[in-house]
């Protein structure tokens, strides 16, 4: 005897919109009115009904979740109960049906009210909802209540969902716009002097992938790019068009010093006097600088070990020019020295 099949469920759009978010757990009730596109007063209806019908449940730290049932159940949608407004209907009234769903944009829609439409107004460029706060004159959870409504009408677009206060911007609005971490990265790469990755994840609290992968689409939109680092690595620094994105906010920690690998004062003297001269043989690095001649061919064996410095053809008294490392090394050391 084959085993009775249970009918489906039957569950209004909003209430099917809510289990769908439900069925990855751990929203609170606004993140779960922005992801189903709902105003708070539906969101909280049909939260409500779902947890009377056991397919949802809401833990102590007020966050909500499908239950087992919620999570494997079939259902079937039928369109939300709408109340005309004006009166109370009386005991005889009947509701109504919405039987085809309108458009977010169409003219029978609900618009927004005149402080939906300041925020709009303000909405020139992508913001935060603390700027928008401020520049609106509104409290930070009367904002929140806005952009939930504007969101569920289809008028914004929260940038990053799983943060909805982080950044909003218009529906029509086509501004090619950063990821929440590769805002962070580029906040913390540096205008004037360069990091590399390891500088930068004791800046931020980031795993080295995630900061590669950020630094790899700030390359690709050409808003930081790759300088030659004392120690070789590659390191980046913000380039004028990195400088003047929107996004950008000068971090108010600054990256570590990229590590040196060479510190004294006599080596700065000898690199400097090299690239001043674009290239110089050792004995001419002993007469400008006045040190020995057992100290100064040490020196320049060191700093060719080192891969500071490099002959520029074959021969024992061939001159040397500083490499790249070399350059950023003096660069790097000139910086300190200013400072």
């Amino acid at each position: 005897m084959k085993k009775a099949v249970p009918n489906p469920r039957v569950l209004t759009k909003s209430q099917a919109a809510c289990l769908m978010v439900l069925r990855d757990p751990g929203f609170s009730q606004r993140r779960i009115a922005g992801a189903a596109k709902l105003d708070l007063k539906k969101t909280e209806t049909a939260l409500r009904k779902l947890a009377e019908l056991g397919l949802a449940r809401r833990s102590d730290s007020k966050l909500w979740s499908a239950t087992k049932t919620g999570e494997t159940c079939d259902f079937e949608t039928v369109a939300d109960l709408r109340v005309k407004k004006g009166r109370p209907p009386g005991p005889d009234a009947q509701l109504q049906f919405d039987l085809a769903d309108r458009p977010q944009r169409d003219p029978g829609c609900p618009q927004p009210g005149p402080s939906g439409r300041r925020l709009l107004d303000l909405l020139d460029r992508p913001k935060g909802a603390s700027t928008l706060a401020h520049e609106s004159g509104f409290s930070r959870e009367r904002v929140g209540q806005l952009l939930i409504q504007l969101q569920a009408r289809g008028r914004i677009i929260f940038v990053d969902p799983d943060h909805p206060s982080w950044l909003i911007k218009r529906a029509d609005d086509e501004t090619a716009v950063l990821a929440r971490d590769e805002t962070r990265v580029l906040s913390a790469v540096p205008a004037e002097r360069a990091a590399d990755v390891s500088s930068l994840m004791m800046l931020k609290t980031l795993a080295r992938c995630d900061i590669e992968r950020s630094l790899d689409k700030l390359l690709e939109g050409g808003l930081v790019e790759i300088v030659e680092s004392p120690s070789g690595a590659p390191a980046f620094r913000l380039t004028a068009a990195g400088l003047e994105h929107p996004q950008y906010a000068p971090s108010k920690r600054v990256p570590p010093p990229l590590r040196l690998p060479v510190r004294s004062d006599r080596i700065r003297l000898v690199l400097q006097t090299i690239s001043d001269a674009d290239a110089l043989r050792i004995r001419d690095v002993k007469h400008l600088t006045n040190i020995p001649q057992r100290s100064i061919n040490a020196l320049m064996q060191y700093l060719k070990r080192k891969r500071l410095v490099v002959k520029i053809e074959d021969g024992f008294e061939a001159p040397y020019r500083l490499t790249k490392q070399g350059g950023a090394t003096l660069a790097e050391m000139s910086l300190r020295r200013a400072a």
